[in-house]
């Protein structure tokens, strides 16, 4: 069979001892693996830190699958685990893996029992359930693992002082603990800007005993100071306009008086003095202001209560072995387990060793699992060395249940046998940041597989060792939009606006232009023949039915999507599929229009120059491009990108005058520094939740994950939608809604959205049909993508060399199971016997 080798081969150097093991009731017998397997493994940035509490990319995410089990997994459906009207390895089997048993619904029971769990009262199911925990996992040490262990690493997780960049996974998303954000932010206020035309009048609100004057709800009213106004300041700040422009339009003399009065959220309490200093400051004929205008600049707080009791957090021990889950929001079926997968535990006494506070400040760090001394597995293999930035290895950790339960096995679709899941004994990861020394090391047996560069393609796709594999991630560019960073770099030492401008990006001229520069499967073809061109912010591999594996991007909603995002008239076509299909991203013309327009604003707004009168910009717009780590694909993909930027601007303004630079690199903090506005771009994205494109809406409306959270708000963005508001089951109910951006998403994600009038709407997975879902998903989407913030790229995918040791027991890519992953991957050769086959062939393997 291809890539196999032959089998005669593979069972002459692999040596196998036949077992008994114990499966689904019944004796089969187990093919036993002998000898040594180990799996060697590159990557571009070593990961640093892959703390299940606080990581933040995929590359440092890397060690977590290795190191971790989920509450339940996914495995492939065969003769051992059947599922009806599913061939062998055609679908897929749920089981529990740390849990022992499938969830039961308490609703009811907690709904009668913890009123302080709010939850609805018309709720039936969705939001309590038991789970009883596998009594023989462990820790790597032997420890038990328990449900104290769960109890504690959720409260170590939500813990308000470590500031964990992973708690709103378990608050903000579709998987709610009940009250977990007011544990979480216990003891503070949040401030959302409130300048709602008419809202907020100075004289509606109520004086508090205090002198600060509140909401008719009693949250706290304050002055936004330095504090971004997405809806009257465009994303700015009233500190980045004085700090810019000065006495030249603001009345400086109460300036300072006010900015004292400023919090850390660079809120002011909305006092009678505070008001007065606001008042003063933008009153002046040169801002166009009075204390008619002084509302825009409101924010309201809200208090989250102090030393809130961890007791009300929706997470309690029933048993021993026992947890019971309380949400926020309804969440059931395949999307409950499908978030039950991963896991959050940590080992107590590492975690708390781990823990620092920063000097003298109210930051907390945490050093676990940021090397081989505070790392604790609890999956199928173990950390035993670790340089950082270099190398690590991992090893089968020999106290993991799934190798003594009699679960972890699969019936071989080729030759009928038994064997157990992960072959592979050791896995070698090191730091190799060029490809063609991937390539060379490769080619020479010392790993595990190659990706394809563009100069391989015509070589390698037709080889019986290459896979094509999809990914469900968008690159899109996130273009900067923070202006009150970017004036602070500009005002730096060293940067000469007379040469440089950045100020031009924050232009949605600008960003248009940009968006329809580059013909993206020409983009592809040139760079990564892998990738396909990416042209909405969800990608074509998204499934919004897991039985059907219906995709999103084939339904009309997201073609609709994309046609309006692009300005495609769909009347001109014979049909909507012809309509999308003539979409490539690429205008030349339109994009020379955008780029002068966007010129003749930058001019309006003093962010260049034309000195000379020539009708060019006298600035050069460098947008300095957030690199992780140097490589020759960036420098290829920026050469591209420069290329064709050159021929398009062409005959305009910016004639030669905009490039792409490389930062130094960044390593793990690239998406920082985009979030900081301290980078201007970056082919960026989001991976994993491909079963759930829904979820998706979070990642750009929560500024717990949004890129441009500093400069985007989508609170203060409203959608109008006719929907169906009915419920499952009820006759349909269409209606007029008018909601923010964070209230369309937070309904289509299972919260119950509460209106000022009254009216509540909720559009949760099982609530509402899924039509609607879409409907709201689509014009999400296509919000969102009109900020320009983010402007899609690439489909992800991969071209792949597969080494000659190893093959895949399914070679057909499955969306829910991939390849299958280690745990399916067996062996042509142990390590030895690949040693003396590399070695017999020179070294010079051929593929």
């Amino acid at each position: 069979m291809k890539k196999r080798i032959a089998s005669i081969v593979a069972l002459l150097l692999v040596v196998c001892m036949v077992l008994p093991m114990a499966s689904c009731g019944s004796k089969v017998k187990v093919e036993e693996f002998v000898g040594e397997y180990t799996y060697n493994d590159s990557v571009v940035t070593m990961s640093s830190n892959w703390n299940p509490h606080t990581y933040q990319t995929t590359d440092e995410s890397y060690p977590i699958d290795f190191l971790t089990s989920g509450l339940y997994s996914f495995i492939y459906n065969d003769e051992l685990n059947p599922v009806e009207g599913k061939d062998p390895y055609k679908g897929y089997v749920i089981r529990p893996e740390m849990a022992a048993e499938m969830p039961v619904d308490v609703t009811e029971k907690i709904k009668a029992e913890h009123p302080e769990f709010n939850i609805p009262e018309s709720a039936t199911s969705g939001y309590a359930y038991v789970i009883k925990l596998n009594k023989d996992a462990t820790w790597q040490n032997g420890e038990k693992i328990n449900a104290d262990t769960y109890v504690y690493s959720m409260k170590a997780l939500l813990d308000p002082k470590m500031d964990n960049y992973r708690a709103t996974d378990y608050f903000d998303g579709s998987f709610c603990i009940a009250n977990a954000k007011n544990y979480y932010h216990q003891g503070t206020i949040a401030y959302t800007e409130s300048m709602l035309q008419n809202k907020f009048k100075f004289a509606d609100l109520k004086k508090g005993a205090d002198g600060v004057y509140t909401d008719a709800d009693g949250n706290p009213m304050g002055i936004a100071v330095d504090f971004a106004l997405q809806e009257w300041l465009g994303g700015n700040s009233l500190k980045a306009y004085v700090d810019n422009y000065g006495a030249q339009y603001f009345n400086l003399e109460k300036w300072d008086a006010l900015l004292a009065l400023a919090d850390a959220n660079g809120v002011a309490p909305l006092t009678d003095e505070s008001y007065g200093y606001l008042v003063s400051v933008i009153s002046t004929s040169a801002w166009g202001e009075s204390e008619a205008d002084a509302f825009n600049y409101f924010a309201e707080g809200f208090n989250y209560v102090d030393n809130y009791d961890f007791a009300n957090v929706g997470i309690m021990k029933t048993g021993d072995y026992e947890i019971t889950i309380v949400l926020g929001k309804s969440l059931a079926g395949f999307n409950l387990l499908y978030n039950l997968s991963g896991n959050w535990i940590v080992y107590e006494p590492y975690y708390e060793a781990g823990k620092k506070q920063v000097g003298d400040t109210e930051a907390w760090t945490n050093s676990y699992n940021s090397s081989v001394e505070t790392t604790m597995s609890y999956g199928p293999y173990k950390l035993v060395e670790y340089q950082q930035d270099k190398s690590m290895k991992f090893v089968k950790n020999e106290n993991w249940f799934g190798y003594t339960d009699g679960k972890h096995i699969y019936t071989d679709p080729t030759d009928g046998k038994t064997y157990p899941m992960y072959q592979t004994t050791a896995i070698n990861c090191q730091v190799v940041a060029e490809a063609d020394t991937r390539k060379l090391m490769f080619l020479k047996g010392e790993l595990m597989g190659y990706g394809l560069q563009s100069d391989d393609y015509a070589e390698y796709r037709d080889s019986e060792f290459c896979y094509v594999t999809p990914s469900e991630t968008i690159f899109f560019f996130i273009f900067n939009g923070y202006l009150e960073a970017i004036q602070k770099r500009e005002a730096a030492d060293g940067f000469d606006k007379a040469k440089f401008d950045i100020e031009t990006l924050t232009l949605t001229s600008f960003r248009k232009a940009v968006a329809v520069t580059y013909d993206k499967e020409a983009l592809c073809t040139a760079v990564s023949p892998a990738r396909s061109g990416g042209y909405g912010l969800i990608g074509t591999n998204y499934i919004y039915d897991p039985e059907s594996g219906a995709q999103y991007r084939d339904t009309d909603q997201a073609k609709k999507a994309l046609c309006d995002f692009y300005s495609v008239d769909v009347s001109k076509f014979e049909s909507l599929d012809a309509a999308v299909d003539s979409i490539t991203g690429y205008d030349p013309v339109a994009a020379k229009a955008l780029y002068t327009e966007a010129y003749n604003e930058a001019i309006e707004k003093g962010f260049i120059t034309d000195t000379d009168k020539d009708g060019k910009s006298d600035q050069a717009i460098e947008i300095v491009y957030a690199s992780s780590a140097s490589s020759a694909f960036i420098t290829k993909t920026l050469d591209y990108l420069n290329e064709k930027m050159n021929e398009v601007v062409a005959g305009t303004p910016f004639e030669g005058k905009i490039k792409f630079v490389e930062s130094a690199p960044l390593g793990n903090e690239w998406s920082n520094e985009i979030k900081a506005g301290n980078a201007d771009t970056v082919l960026g994205g989001w991976s994993g939740s491909a079963l759930d494109p829904f979820g998706l809406t979070d990642l750009y409306t929560n500024p717990s994950y949004q890129y441009d959270a500093k400069w985007f708000n989508a609170s203060t963005v409203d959608l109008t939608l006719d929907v169906n508001v009915a419920k499952i089951g009820e006759e349909k109910n269409v209606k007029t809604v008018t909601m923010n951006l964070k209230q369309w998403s937070d309904a289509l994600n299972g919260t119950t959205v509460k209106l000022d009038d009254g009216t509540e709407y909720c559009f949760g997975d099982g609530i509402a049909d899924v039509d609607t879902r879409l409907d709201i998903l689509a014009a999400v989407e296509t919000k969102v993508l009109m900020t320009y913030d983010y402007i899609p790229m690439l489909q992800d995918g991969s071209m792949a060399l597969l080494s000659q040791q190893v093959y895949y027991v399914v070679e057909e890519y499955n969306p829910i199971m991939g390849r299958g992953g280690i745990r399916y991957m067996k062996y042509n050769y142990d390590d030895t016997a690949w040693a003396a086959f590399c070695a017999e062939n020179n070294y010079e393997l051929k593929y």
